[in-house]
């Protein structure tokens, strides 16, 4: 007997020791110091915002912060605040009772839980604030709903009219679904707090699974539930007890009982903590997508308290867009009949080109740059607003062709974008001659045959009378000095008119060109590849006859470009390990393929745009070869 009671002894010692550590590391865990962080408010992004509440070691609000003792990080790097801001903004307050017969057990003095609990929020709604109006809703599990309003003597009212029979009433939890989806509703003012004040008997086991989802909702929407518990004493420590608790805890609100027997808790100084809060704001720098860290700290007695809150935000590129660009331009002359094409005036000499900058992570911000390119080459570049139309400049065109526009916009993060290509063709209608302006422009060559012409007739007639004889050498001296002069003269404008055509390599201009449009190959060579030699070789080689692609990609010598005939070029892959692909589409090897104006030349990771340029007697070669 004396060994039991020994070890019941021993027994009781362990529980109690058990008991001490666990109340011990309770009080610890409720005397940390901490500072709770709001989801960060990004729709002003790159300017974030939060609200945060430190709270000391009692669980009481740190008063008077200063700029000096907060610190931010992003990412886990330092940001300097803009501004910070102690709000009294007031809280966004539902009242949702979730009404049954639990509510209707009275004390001796025949009063109910339900008679305490309508007293007890009637004593709070008659309390004077000091803070901003609270935004008010009630509701119950009968159909009541009073949803967000600044007059408390609505409220009030509401209140005051409710009389249930509740003994005959079972408990409804979608009550506090409705709850929880009025108070995620926006608030009125910056800073207020969402809080569902939720009245209930203890859930069944059946609910259990429910009330977990609506855990998940309130935390997603930033809610705190405060729970009372309406039941006896014996139902306390429950399952369906415990639940509650849970949905309190897991939400940042608190849970209370009540049975009856004891008051409840003053409202009013229950909610006061909620009232307040800091506002803090800073520019972000962060350019990607994804999850991120902001961790407060501040500086205090004996102790800095911290908080961390994990927060998505969603970072892209601004898109720019032409709007509704036209498919063709047409360029007429001013005048019907010109003298000379080359000089020729036409209309339109520009045209506006309206464009949209949009963003598609919906954090609309200032642009550094937008960039506009013709062909590849800048054409106007904007570094103020309006951002919204570029003038593209048309006199530069005097023969009809195909044109690549692309933008490119640069924000303030560092983002920037490059829009697809838009080709536009320019149609310019050449103005006509008449006879008259051509023979007036030939008018010497025409003066020469005309000579040769009656020369020729003279001296048949002079053969037909026998002044001149065939054969005789007199004949001959007197053809030559009769011709000699005219004969010298129009030698020349013989030879002339039927000289051999200037061989290719005497030609000044560029008889076509390669635009880099893969990064790799922008990387390598910022303006378009000018080229005027009639075959060229594509490839990896340090040799000089070899234009240099460096890149693993690349072979020594990977294809070959030579022309045909005028204007018409054929690429050949030289048996490369990457192959040569024209409009991504590969091309057999040691196989010539023609090329046309606006191919995509893909070698390796290298790609071009391939365009043939203006003929050399045209004015735009000219003034293409004279830059």
């Amino acid at each position: 007997m004396k060994k039991r009671n020994h070890l019941s002894c021993l027994f009781r010692t362990f529980l109690l020791s058990l008991i001490l550590l666990s109340g011990t590391s309770g009080a610890s865990a409720q005397s940390e110091k901490s500072v709770h962080i709001s989801i960060p408010d990004t729709s002003a992004y790159p300017i974030i915002t939060v609200y945060i509440d430190p709270l000391d070691r009692d669980g009481n609000r740190l008063e008077n912060l200063q700029l000096d003792q907060i610190t931010l990080l992003e990412d886990s790097i330092n940001r300097d605040l803009l501004e910070i801001q102690a709000l009294n903004p007031g809280i966004q307050l539902v009242t949702a009772l979730n009404l049954s017969s639990p509510f209707a057990i009275q004390d001796i003095n025949r009063r109910s839980r339900f008679d305490y609990i309508k007293e007890s929020l009637l004593n709070w709604a008659a309390q004077s604030l000091d803070t901003a109006p609270d935004d008010l809703s009630i509701i119950d599990s009968l159909g009541l709903e009073l949803i967000h309003t600044e007059k408390k003597s609505d409220w009030v009212k509401a209140l005051e009219e409710l009389d249930p029979d509740l003994r005959e009433i079972e408990s409804n939890f979608n009550v506090l679904a409705r709850a929880i989806e009025i108070a995620s509703d926006p608030v009125p003012q910056p800073g207020m707090k969402k809080v569902v004040l939720f009245f209930s008997p203890q859930p069944s086991s059946d609910g259990f699974e429910p009330i977990d989802n609506l855990i998940s909702l309130a935390k997603d929407n930033q809610v705190q539930v405060y729970t009372v518990l309406v039941s006896s004493p014996a139902y306390f420590e429950t399952a369906g007890a415990a639940k509650l608790q849970t949905l309190s805890e897991e939400t940042g609100g608190e849970y209370l009982t009540f049975s009856g027997a004891e008051s409840l808790l003053d409202i009013g100084q229950l909610l006061a903590p909620l009232r307040t809060t800091y506002l803090l704001r800073y520019q972000s720098s962060i350019v990607t997508s994804g999850t991120h860290t902001l961790e407060v700290s501040i500086a205090s007695t004996p102790s800095k308290i911290e908080g961390l809150r994990e927060f998505t935000l969603d970072v892209q590129p601004p898109n720019p867009i032409f709007i509704t660009p036209p498919q063709t331009i047409t360029r007429t002359p001013l005048e019907e009949s010109l003298e000379d094409s080359v000089t020729a005036s036409f209309e339109p000499t520009s045209i506006s080109l309206p464009i949209l900058v949009e963003f598609p992570d919906h954090h609309p911000r200032e642009l550094e740059e937008l960039i506009f390119r013709v062909d590849g080459e800048i054409f106007e570049s904007k570094t103020t607003p309006p951002y919204d139309h570029f003038i593209w400049d048309l006199d530069r065109y005097q023969i009809s062709g195909t044109h690549y526009l692309t933008l490119e916009a640069v924000d303030k993060m560092g983002l920037s974008r490059l829009s697809v290509e838009t080709p536009i063709r320019v149609e310019v209608i050449l103005p006509i001659q008449d006879t008259w302006d051509i023979a007036r422009k030939n008018s010497s060559a025409m003066l020469g045959l005309a000579l040769i012409l009656l020369l020729g007739l003279t001296f048949i007639g002079l053969i037909r009378q026998g002044k001149i004889h065939p054969g005789n050498n007199r004949v001959s001296s007197q053809i030559k000095n009769l011709g000699s002069r005219s004969v010298g003269t129009y030698r020349k404008l013989f030879h002339f008119f039927n000289r051999p055509p200037l061989p290719a390599e005497n030609m000044e201009f560029s008889p076509y060109r390669l635009i880099p449009v893969s990064d790799l190959s922008q990387q390598l060579f910022t303006e378009p590849l000018q080229i005027n030699d009639p075959v060229i070789t594509l490839g990896n080689s340090a040799r000089e006859d070899v234009i240099r692609i460096q890149h693993p990609s690349i072979t020594a010598d990977h294809a070959r470009i030579s022309l045909q005939k005028e204007n018409q070029y054929q690429i050949t892959d030289l048996g490369s390990i990457a192959g040569t692909w024209i409009n991504y589409q590969q091309i057999a090897p040691a196989s010539p393929h023609i090329l046309k104006d606006g191919d995509i030349i893909n070698i390796g990771e290298a790609a071009f745009r391939f365009q043939i340029k203006n003929r050399p007697n045209s004015q735009a070669a000219h003034e293409e070869n004279s830059h």
